[in-house]
C-alpha cells in the first residue's frame, strides 16, 4: 500500500512525462516572456517556510 505522498509523487512524475512528450512532438511550445509580460507579471517573492 502506497502512502499519499508516494501517490502524489507518481502523479506528478506522470504529468511531467506527459509534458516532455508534448515538447518532443511539438504539440507544446514554451516561449520566453516578452518585456511587456514581464512588467505585467513580475516574479513573486519567495513564500516563507512554514514550521511544523
Amino acid at each position: 500500500m502506497k502512502s499519499t505522498r508516494q501517490r502524489a509523487q507518481e502523479k506528478r512524475e506522470a504529468k511531467l512525462e506527459h509534458v516532455r512528450e508534448q515538447l518532443e512532438t511539438g504539440s507544446l511550445v514554451i516561449r520566453k516572456m516578452t518585456d511587456e509580460e514581464r512588467l505585467r507579471y513580475p516574479p513573486r517573492p519567495p513564500r516563507p517556510k512554514r514550521r511544523w
